[in-house]
């Protein structure tokens, strides 16, 4: 059985030579993710021309870090029931702009050390906040400060944020993802700045992003769910809900959906998952993800190709256990006509394989939405393409050329399958292409076995 699941493994300080690049590549990671809060512009053009020789095939998904607020003030001991006040600057929030003109109010709830500790405003100063602690304990240096009732209106983007997004846009990389996000108009000005050729990727961890989810999904590429932040802002206990209904909606509109934080944890430094963490792996290929993540397990982990192998087999494990509903059929009949009609074919005939024959990629997503009980190879003339696919569930690309006769094309994308070994003898194929025109969607189906 193919594996549909896509992983990703996040390249840090315990894998990011080439070697290393490379036998993440072999142990199964599709997507090879760079983490921006831990390296320079710099040195993420270099880790990108790194990857690119390493590992020339996998998708690079560069995660923008963001405005990620942090306590930068004196550490002290805060008591439950006591009024602490903080300069906005404490926080990590702008001292050139008024509070309230940064939404904040009385009776808003800050969360600090990552969480740990809760304070609400009682008063709002122009430039700080009286507030009484809920949950006391020591505040730490250096650690995060969540707002989750505040939609903070600071600029979405940091001038390294607007560097590493020029470096991920001159370098061509396949996605980038956009922290912080909370409406989709944060999208759309990460859109404008890295191209028409890059997929934009939105991170979903805050309150604010989770409610307008459908409104973000309408204006993005994919979604991820990013569980460290959105568990600190969310209580702990509604979190396997969020998760599930961000899946669900992106499944229902057709965008990529990505499952993040703290999958394999415990790998990090063992050998072995817990079977709490191979149970929160199953559960998100049952929600429907494209993919799942990897982030200290391949960063900073004792054994990064191993942990991805690990990843792998869990997900394999559980699509046998799998049928994923056609969400996205039922909601969209117009754009998913003909990919939708395919995917049920190939369900009644028990098909083998879907071949898909696309220049953009388009109809190969389509078909993928669909969630079809078979693998789908695309075969597609554009490396970039071939590469954006890696991040799509049962999606398996093919680079090659494509000839301008459709039966030749035909021939030559069945030929291409068996050089790859998707499809054997006695195989049944249902194939996807345009008639009309080589560059739009999909519009003829064909049903091919193979001798």
């Amino acid at each position: 059985m193919m594996r549909r699941t896509k992983v990703i493994a996040t390249v840090g300080p315990a894998c990011s030579t080439s070697d290393q690049i490379t036998a993440l590549a072999n142990a199964g990671a599709d997507v090879l993710r760079i983490n921006c809060s831990h390296q320079s512009t710099q040195q993420i053009s270099e880790l990108i021309d790194r990857i690119r020789s390493a590992a020339p095939s996998v998708a690079i998904l560069v995660d923008i870090q963001g405005p990620k607020h942090r306590y930068i003030g004196s550490e002290q001991m805060l008591h439950s029931g006591a009024l602490i006040t903080f300069a906005l600057s404490d926080i990590g929030l702008s001292t050139t702009t008024d509070a309230r003109e940064q939404g904040i109010e009385v009776g808003h709830r800050v969360l600090l050390n990552d969480g740990r500790l809760e304070v609400v405003i009682e008063k709002v100063g122009r430039d700080s906040i009286e507030v009484r602690v809920v949950q006391g304990g020591e505040l730490k240096t250096g650690k995060g400060v969540n707002m989750p009732d505040t939609e903070v209106t600071d600029d979405l983007l940091t001038a390294k944020d607007r560097s590493d997004i020029a470096v991920a846009r001159a370098k061509s990389v396949e996605a980038v993802a956009l922290s912080f996000v909370q409406k989709p108009q944060d999208i759309e000005q990460v859109r404008e700045l890295v191209g028409a050729n890059v997929m934009v990727v939105a991170k979903i961890e805050r309150p604010q992003a989770l409610e307008r989810i459908s409104e973000i999904c309408a204006v993005s590429d994919g979604v991820m769910a990013a569980r460290g932040d959105l568990g600190v802002e969310l209580p702990f206990e509604v979190v396997p809900a969020a998760q599930h209904k961000i899946a669900r909606t992106a499944l229902t509109q057709g965008v990529i959906s990505i499952c993040a934080t703290e999958m394999l944890e415990s790998m990090t430094t063992s050998t072995r998952p817990t079977r709490a963490e191979v149970a929160d792996v199953t559960g998100a290929v049952r929600d429907g993800f494209d993919a799942v993540m990897l982030s200290g397990e391949t960063a900073v982990g004792i054994d990064p190709p191993h942990a991805v192998e690990v990843m792998a087999r869990i997900c394999e494990a559980a699509e046998k256990e799998v049928v994923l509903p056609n969400l996205f059929a039922d909601t969209n009949p117009l754009r998913a006509g003909v990919t939708a009609s395919a995917s049920a074919l190939a369900k009644r005939m028990t098909a083998d394989v879907l071949l898909s024959l696309t220049f953009t990629g388009h109809s190969a997503l389509l078909l993928a939405a669909c969630r079809p009980t078979a693998p789908i190879v695309a075969i597609t003339p554009n490396e970039v393409v071939a590469r954006q696919m890696r991040l799509v569930w049962g999606l398996y690309p093919i680079t090659a050329e494509r000839n301008s006769d459709l039966n030749q094309a035909i021939s030559d994308a069945l030929t291409e399958a068996r050089k790859y070994r998707f499809i054997g003898p006695g195989n049944t194929v249902v194939i996807c292409a345009s008639r009309s025109n080589p560059r739009s969607n999909a519009d003829t189906i064909w049903l091919h076995t193979e001798r």
